[in-house]
């Protein structure tokens, strides 16, 4: 057995034992878009290796597709049934773990409304993630790389070979991105993460203006799938249902030098011609420590140290990119579960800011909500800076690379502002005080019934939202504000509050 794979099989081992409710609250705040109460009695009882085998055949989720054009005969611009049935899926769903890694591979993998306006577009692209999230990351190239939807976003539809009669070349945006963002980064990577360099101690780029030149010829020759009762041309209109397909006649088939002395040869068509660059992609070993830095980064912490970024990638590699392993390297790590055993010292930059979408998810689903299929929960992480589907740029809602005072890494604060800050607020209180919209509900009733004795009422609010980590500060905040009340769901209230708009509850530790 592989050592890779020892280390994998003894972490399960270690994992399959009953947890703490600490632990499974950290676990949980990771895997999934929140706990709940019954989800951390359901950790607690079955350890990690039972709950993932359970999350990995979890019933899918899913995305209502949306009508081509709207009631006037325009095209459908309305996105709101598709971030209605996302929350609702995000709090009440059964598939947790598979949405959270799918939201993930989405954040990487952009496709905006900013340029693809079809509101029908996006659930067929969102189905890639959910169905790749725990297979191989070259099923995730390539089915991106044939999504109508990228192909429009990022301009490979219809990206013809050069015409020198007509001056044309070949579209180089998608080739650019599938390198920069998507699979390699600007630089050469170490398995920990960091760069390599060469004689003159500085970073090796990973392709350069040629190779871009290059790879965009690569990648001519596709069009959009044939719109039902019209004919097939070699450019077809926009139509996002299905997979792009080839038309040899416009595809380069010259011979194409690549990134890392690689050549594409010439005569192939244009499938071989993707199936050997995806190929390519998968073999080169800075794909490893680039991709698992993100995901580690979405799911548990902004800055993982060198050595948990070496060990994925370890995995990644290893596995020669499959996502289940990696997606279990990842939440199972001994840096992700140091924080488990109480009174463990955390590193105070360990964690991650929840993103709108998260602090909404996870502040509704340990207040027990249910969430209607007619919800506009979009609207308020729209507020908070994070529009689902509608990112600013291939860049995402925030970057990756985005450091915070101090120089530490703290993507998720690229959106946050003394505005949102004071909007989160906000929330919370509509939450606890009032509405947040006519189909979203809560159950304080957990809360209220333990609201007769405000230290238990406390320390119940810190096992679910706060990995029963409350500082001394905060539970004596808590504390007062719960007594100064005077009825059993004023108190809830109150205590609700005050711990689900602290900071300690706003990052995830």
């Amino acid at each position: 057995m592989r050592p890779i794979l020892c280390l994998l099989v003894l972490s399960f081992c270690a994992f399959s034992q009953q947890m703490t409710g600490r632990a499974a609250a950290r676990f949980l705040d990771q895997a999934t878009w929140g706990p709940t109460p019954q989800a951390i009695d359901v950790l607690e009882k079955k350890g990690i290796t039972d709950w993932l085998e359970e999350q990995y055949g979890a019933k899918l989720s899913d995305l209502p597709d949306q009508p081509l054009l709207d009631s006037a005969g325009k095209t459908n611009q309305n996105l709101a049934p598709v971030t209605a049935a996302f929350f609702q899926n995000a709090v009440n769903g059964p598939d947790q773990l598979r949405q959270r890694v799918a939201f993930a591979l989405s954040e990487i993998w952009v496709v905006s409304q900013t340029t693809v306006p079809s509101a029908y577009a996006f659930p067929p692209y969102w189905r890639i993630f959910r169905d790749n999230a725990f297979k191989n990351y070259r099923d995730v190239i390539k089915a991106v790389t044939l999504s109508p939807a990228m192909g429009k976003y990022l301009n490979m539809a219809n990206n013809n070979k050069a015409n020198p009669a007509k001056g044309t070349a070949a579209n180089e945006n998608y080739a650019r991105e599938l390198m920069q963002l998507f699979t390699l980064g600007l630089t050469e990577l170490n398995p920990d993460g960091s760069p390599v360099l060469d004689s003159s101690h500085s970073p090796v780029p990973t392709y350069n203006q040629a190779v871009v030149t290059n790879m965009a010829k690569v990648l001519t020759g596709w069009t959009y799938p044939v719109t039902p009762g019209t004919a097939a041309k070699n450019n077809n209109p926009a139509y996002y249902f299905g997979q792009m397909y080839a038309v040899e006649a416009e595809h380069d088939t010259t011979s194409k030098a690549i990134f890392n002395g690689l050549t594409i040869p010439a005569g192939q068509t244009a499938d071989q011609d993707l199936d050997t660059l995806i190929d390519d992609l998968m073999a080169q070993p800075t794909m490893a420590p680039f991709v698992s830095q993100q995901l580690i980064q979405h799911l548990v912490t902004s800055n993982p140290s060198p050595a948990y970024i070496q060990r994925v990638s370890e995995v990644f590699s290893s596995m020669h990119g499959a996502l289940r392993p990696v997606v279990a390297a990842i939440l199972t790590d001994p840096e992700a579960r140091a924080g488990d055993v109480a009174g463990a010292a955390v590193s105070p930059g360990f964690g991650h800011l929840r993103e709108p979408v998260l602090f909404l998810a996870s502040m509704l689903r340990g207040l027990n909500a249910s969430v209607g299929p007619a919800n506009t929960l979009n609207g308020y992480s729209q507020e908070l800076g994070q529009n689902l589907f509608v990112a600013p740029s291939v860049f995402s809602y925030f970057s990756p690379q985005y450091q915070i005072e101090g120089g530490l890494l703290g993507p998720e604060f690229q959106i946050h502002s003394t505005q949102t800050s004071a909007d989160r607020a906000n929330i919370v209180s509509a939450a606890l005080y009032g509405t947040l919209d006519k189909t979203t509900t809560l159950n304080l009733t957990p809360f209220v019934d333990l609201a007769g004795n405000v230290g238990n009422l406390v320390n119940y609010i810190g096992y679910i939202f706060v990995h029963s980590g409350m500082s001394a500060v905060l539970t004596q905040a808590a504390t007062a504000a719960a007594a100064a009340q005077s009825t059993p769901l004023a108190k809830a209230q109150a205590a609700l509050y005050v711990v689900l708009t602290s900071s300690e509850c706003q990052v995830i530790h």
